[in-house]
């Protein structure tokens, strides 16, 4: 087989690929099952856009080398009395099937460079949001505005999910892919993202916006989203950080400016109960609304007042001095065992039945140990308040999580459930004091 006749068999393979891939380019619908998401931000569209350049690069050497492959295999065969050609020393060869992969390269690597690069640039934005990973669940502190929530697995959900629980999940809307707080955000605005974890390390993936970024203990990872179209996204961590990683999933509600500002307001207004962005309702289920939220230079690690880092500009006014991280509003006047024994039953099946059961029974098979009967729970009152707030084995630290109120309700409640009798009533000032 001559070069003249492996140059016309790879021309004819070219033309083949390049019909096939434009067939491909046309009859590619815009999202579908079998591709990744195009997304709503302008990095998803980037990348969807390089994802399918370097598919179709793919495609029409697949084609070019295979088809080469087959004319050669039928054409060139033995039965023809085809002789077989020598290329041994071709300089040419040599040189073409070096220097080809690295034109190929370089090709597809200058515009994925150009597309980190602007994935990378958070400078500039309209607005900052910090979100933390804990075991498992999301804080997202809005800096601009003062205010941080929790959002967690919700109840729908997490019920379906308990042993022996009778709810089919398959009735369950969007089972284990939605939280009772999402995180809201207006469209069309740039918004820079602080990521950080309390514990292990989690992964903030929202496939619609365009990328993930890990969330480390001890770090601030820096992204960026701009939503341009109305919405509600999922997501989930993307990062294997304990046995509840699949429970950890994440919603994002988009709205245009003047829709976000009313939700803005109506949170300030709502004294600590989150406002649902779906229909305006008040919830509070244990993890209330925090005012008084993190600065940014708490997020950044620098001195309260002190200068923004250079090349980090924010529009957002920073903070003079660190803020409380309990809620503002005082305890309720009327903090008698009744209330206590209400609340606590709240914030525990919020929080603390998914792994030790609703009946308190604890769940060998997830390692969480039965409140009815327990040491801690029947035992000294300062051991309790501080495994509760720091945290054991693979309970994660909730001191951080829940407010005064809300921790001196639970451990209220355990102690004086599931045949559990000490009689304590615990008060918002105890765990004060004992922070």
């Amino acid at each position: 087989m001559g070069f003249h006749t492996i140059k016309n068999a790879a021309r004819a393979a070219i033309l083949l690929g390049l019909g096939l891939a434009a067939g491909l380019a046309q009859a590619q619908p815009a999202d579908s099952l079998y591709n990744t998401p195009v997304g709503v931000t302008p990095t998803s569209h980037e990348v969807y856009g390089l994802h399918m350049m370097v598919f179709y690069w793919c495609v029409g050497i697949g084609v070019v080398v295979f088809g080469v492959m087959i004319i050669a295999l039928f054409k060139f065969r033995r039965s023809k009395g085809a002789q077989a050609a020598n290329f041994h020393d071709s300089t040419f060869l040599e040189i073409a099937w070096t220097i080809v992969p690295v034109i190929i390269l370089v090709a597809m690597a200058i515009p994925a460079a150009k597309t980190l690069v602007r994935m990378a640039d958070a400078s500039d934005p309209d607005m900052s949001i910090k979100i933390t990973g804990y075991q498992w669940k999301w804080q997202y502190d809005y800096l601009q505005d003062g205010f941080s929530f929790f959002s967690m697995l919700a109840k729908t959900s997490d019920e379906a999910s308990q042993l022996d629980s009778g709810i089919d999940p398959k009735s369950v809307d969007n089972y284990l892919r939605d939280v009772d707080h999402p995180l809201v955000v207006p469209t069309g605005e740039k918004i820079r993202l602080l990521l950080t974890s309390d514990d292990v390390i989690h992964s903030w993936w929202m496939p619609d916006f365009g990328g993930k970024t890990d969330a480390n203990p001890g770090f601030v990872n820096l992204t960026w989203i701009k939503v341009e179209e109305p919405g509600v996204y999922r997501g989930a961590c993307a990062e294997l950080c304990g046995r509840w990683h699949g429970f950890m999933p994440i919603v994002v509600v988009a709205k245009s400016p003047e829709d976000y500002a009313k939700w803005v307001g109506a949170m300030k207004a709502a004294g600590g109960k989150y406002v649902s962005p779906y229909d305006g309702s008040l919830e509070d289920n244990g993890s209330p609304v925090v005012f008084g939220a993190t600065s940014y230079n708490d997020v950044m690690g620098t001195p309260a007042g002190a200068p923004v880092p250079a090349g980090t500009t924010v529009s957002t006014p920073v903070l003079d001095k660190a803020p409380a991280r309990t809620p503002a509003a005082p305890p309720a006047p009327a903090w008698d065992m009744a209330t206590a024994m209400d609340k606590g039953k709240q914030v525990y099946a919020a929080n603390c039945a998914s792994c030790h059961m609703p009946d308190g029974k604890g769940n060998p098979a997830l390692g969480a140990k039965p409140i009815a009967g327990s040491p801690i729970a029947n035992g000294p009152l300062a051991l309790h308040l501080q495994t509760v707030m720091k945290g054991k084995g693979i309970m994660p630290a909730w001191q951080n999580m829940l407010s005064d109120a809300d921790l001196a309700a639970v451990i209220t409640f355990e102690r004086n459930s599931f045949g559990n009798h000490k009689g304590d009533l615990v008060r918002p000032d105890d765990v004060k004091a004992a922070r």
